[in-house]
């Protein structure tokens, strides 16, 4: 058992922002992500949901840090969609204007992903993914949106820390990682902080944070009933009523793995049925 110090605080804050979530003991995310420790994968979901008049939605399960194989390949997979819905909390007067083929990576969450993205070696989703494609929807909430759904709920950023962290436990188990004490032990925390990590470190980084996905004990897992998660899927799954009642026969709704078990159950309470899954690789370790 690994006890919690203050470098492992600081490295699972980093993993806070960057993981799409760290499944609790229920594991409701299995069915949208996964760590494979032999060969060393880590693998995303295509979840396709069909209802009773044909048309169909997949639930694109998205890791925000991976290959540029693995983007290249959904950019390409995105382009057999009627309309691909996406989650980007954009500022106001940007929500419905084209955006341009390639995001730039700047501060806040983007910047801390951007950093861990070249720690491990990868890049990153907002790199890479084309969001100017024409069959691409804007399907989130913006920023002022955002920010007036948390108000309504009382929650801030530090409310989400505090409730994430107090949702974890106090010791680690080294099963639980995917790497062992002394992996951690050699770990340059400076280096990685600074993006200068050996090809050792980087693969330490890789496995630490795939089996992060898939283990007990997560964070971002404990906010399903904030506006982070239940606020943004309602302003998603709106989207995707308005564009299913306008004759769209095949739909891709592409966000963050966390969403998926809430979004699941709302296409489900809507009769909705799933009819198959694909599995995607976004790295290998």
């Amino acid at each position: 058992m690994l006890t919690k110090n203050r470098t492992w605080t600081s490295l699972l804050l980093l993993l806070f922002f960057l993981a799409p979530a760290l499944a609790e003991g229920g594991n409701d995310l299995t069915p949208f992500i996964r760590y494979k420790a032999t060969p060393g994968t880590v693998e995303t979901s295509l979840v396709t949901m069909r209802n009773a008049r044909g048309q169909e939605i997949d639930l694109i399960s998205a890791v925000h840090v991976g290959s540029p194989a693995y983007y290249a390949g959904l950019n390409k997979k995105f382009k057999g969609y009627d309309a691909v819905l996406y989650e980007l909390v954009l500022p106001d007067e940007m929500a419905g204007q084209p955006l341009p083929s390639q995001m730039e990576t700047g501060s806040g969450v983007s910047g801390i992903q951007g950093m861990i993205a070249q720690a491990m070696g990868l890049t990153t989703q907002i790199d890479k993914i084309d969001y100017s494609a024409a069959n691409f929807v804007h399907a989130d909430l913006t920023r002022n949106g955002l920010a007036q759904k948390m108000a309504a709920r009382q929650e801030n950023l530090m409310s989400y820390m505090m409730k994430a962290l107090s949702s974890s436990t106090g010791t680690i188990d080294e099963s639980q990682l995917g790497v062992t004490e002394q992996e951690l032990a050699e770990l340059d925390f400076m280096a990685v902080m600074s993006g200068r990590t050996s090809a050792k470190d980087r693969k330490v980084l890789k496995k630490l944070f795939g089996a992060s996905l898939a283990s007990s004990g997560g964070l971002l897992s404990s906010l399903s009933d904030s506006a982070l998660i239940a606020d943004r899927n309602e302003a998603a799954l709106a989207v995707a009523r308005k564009e299913t009642q306008a004759g769209k026969r095949r739909l891709a709704i592409f966000y963050g793995a966390a969403h998926m078990p809430d979004m699941k159950k709302r296409l489900e309470k809507q009769g909705w049925k799933a009819s198959g899954t694909e599995w995607i690789k976004a790295w290998d370790v």
